[in-house]
C-alpha cells in the first residue's frame, strides 16, 4: 500500500509536466499526494473497518476535494453525488487504488472477488474490473511467491506469468510504443506497469522508469510502486520522505493498516520448521500433541497465510498420481521431482483436513512418514535445507 502512495508522491509532479529523465530529483516541493493515494486510502479503511467501499471512497474523497491534480471529470461527479452509482469506467483508477486487496486477503478466489467490488462501485467496465484484479494479483502473488521463493527473478517471472495467464494481457511492449503516451485506461497502463516490474531491478529502479516515461505519471507510479514494494520492499530513506508528506489522518491509517498486516504474516521457513519439529518429536495419536495439531485451527489458518488451498489433494493427484496421495512409499518414489510449492502445500492442507473431518481413524506412522516427506521438501525447494 505504501509503495502505492510512493509511486503516486513521486509522478505527481510529472502527471502534466511529463519527464523521460531517469536521474530526476525523486522528491521536491512540487510533489504532493493526489487522489491516487486518497483513493488507496479508503480502500484500506475499509477493510479495516468492515466498510462498503464504494461507502468509504466517497467520505474520503469528500474530506479531501481538491487534491493535487483534482478528480476525473466522471469520478468528481460521481464524488458530488448523494446517490453516487457506477458509471461504466474502464480508467486506470480502478488498478491505482487496489493494492490494500492483495495484500489483506490469502485466496486467490476471494481476492479477485473483493478487487472487483473495489472496482464495481464506480469502473464497473469489464476492462476497468479486470485492470483491479490484475494488479491485486500480482501483489498476491508476489507475497506468495516470497515467502517460498529465494531468487527475486524467479518471484518476478511467477508474477508475470500468473497475471499474464489470467488478464491476457501482452507485456511484449517497446519503449517506442509507450513513451510520452499519456494513456488512462486500465488497458493501457496495467500491461506497462507489469512491463516495467519484469525489467525493474529494485523498488527505486521501477519508480523512476515508471515516473520517466512521460505517461500518467503518478497514477502508473501508484500501480508499479504497489507491486514493487511487495517483490522488494522499500528503501527505510524512501519510505521516511514520502511519510512527511502525508496529513495525521493517513499517517495513522498507515499505521493501523501495518499493525493489522503484521497479525496475518507467516514465511515458509518458520511454517516447515514448526511442523517438522512436530512430526519428529510430538507426534503420538495417543497424546494431546495429536488433537492440538489435528483439532486446532493453527496449522490451517497458517497454511490460508501461506496461500496454499484446500482443494482435496485434487491438484496433487492430477500432476503426481493417486498412488503418490494415498502412500508414503509411492511418495517417495516421485517426491525428488516435485517443484511446485503451491501443488505440495496445498496437499498438506488437504491430508490434514482428510484426518480432521473425514477420515474415521487416526493418522499412523505411515501418514507421518507422509507429511514430514513433503514438509521438508518445501523445505529444499523454497529455502535449499
Amino acid at each position: 500500500m505504501l509503495g502505492a502512495i510512493i509511486g503516486d508522491i513521486v509522478g505527481s509532479r510529472f502527471e502534466f509536466n511529463p519527464t523521460n529523465d531517469y536521474n530526476f530529483e525523486l522528491f521536491t516541493d512540487k510533489c504532493g499526494f493526489t487522489d491516487d493515494t486518497i483513493c488507496t486510502c479508503a480502500i484500506a479503511d475499509a477493510l479495516l473497518k468492515g466498510q462498503e467501499y464504494g461507502e468509504s471512497l466517497h467520505e474520503w474523497c469528500r474530506l479531501y476535494p481538491h487534491p493535487k491534480g483534482s478528480y476525473g471529470g466522471r469520478f468528481a461527479q460521481w464524488v458530488l453525488s448523494d446517490n453516487p452509482k457506477p458509471y461504466g469506467s474502464y480508467g486506470n483508477g480502478s488498478a491505482m487504488r487496489v493494492s490494500p486487496v492483495g495484500c489483506f486477503f490469502n485466496r486467490s478466489e476471494e481476492m479477485l472477488d473483493q478487487a472487483e467490488r473495489t472496482a464495481h462501485c464506480t469502473h464497473n467496465h469489464p476492462e476497468g474490473i479486470k485492470g483491479a484484479q490484475t494488479v491485486a494479483l500480482a501483489i498476491l502473488v508476489a507475497n506468495q511467491r516470497k515467502r517460498c521463493l529465494a531468487r527475486t527473478s524467479d518471484i518476478i517471472k511467477s508474477v508475470i506469468k500468473e497475471c499474464v495467464d489470467f488478464s491476457g494481457y501482452n507485456i511484449d511492449i517497446r519503449m517506442e510504443d509507450v513513451i510520452n503516451r499519456f494513456d488512462e485506461t486500465c488497458q493501457g497502463t496495467v500491461p506497462v506497469a507489469l512491463w516495467i516490474i519484469n525489467q525493474s531491478n529494485g523498488f527505486e529502479d521501477a519508480i523512476r522508469r515508471a515516473a520517466s516515461l512521460g505517461a500518467d505519471a503518478d497514477t502508473l507510479g501508484a500501480i508499479v510502486g504497489s507491486i514493487a514494494e511487495t517483490i522488494w520492499g522499500i528503501p527505510e530513506n524512501i519510505k521516511v520522505t514520502a511519510l512527511s508528506y502525508l496529513d495525521d489522518r493517513m499517517t495513522k491509517l498507515l499505521y493501523d493498516w501495518k499493525k493489522r498486516l503484521g497479525q496475518k504474516k507467516i514465511d515458509i521457513k518458520t511454517f516447515t520448521e514448526k511442523y517438522i519439529n512436530y512430526f519428529m518429536k510430538d507426534f503420538n495419536p495417543e497424546s494431546a500433541s495429536y488433537y492440538d495439531f489435528f483439532e486446532s485451527s493453527y496449522f490451517p489458518n497458517e497454511c490460508w497465510l501461506l496461500g496454499f488451498e484446500m482443494d482435496c489433494g485434487v491438484s496433487f493427484t492430477k500432476v503426481y498420481g493417486e498412488g503418490a496421495w494415498y502412500s508414503y512409499r509411492n511418495l517417495s518414489k516421485v517426491v525428488d521431482k516435485m517443484n511446485d510449492i503451491q501443488i505440495i502445500g496445498s496437499a498438506l492442507f488437504s491430508k490434514w483436513r482428510f484426518f480432521n473431518h473425514w477420515s474415521c481413524s487416526h493418522a499412523n506412522e505411515d501418514d507421518k512418514k507422509w507429511f514430514l516427506m513433503l514438509l521438508k521438501r518445501i523445505q529444499k525447494v523454497a529455502i535449499g535445507v
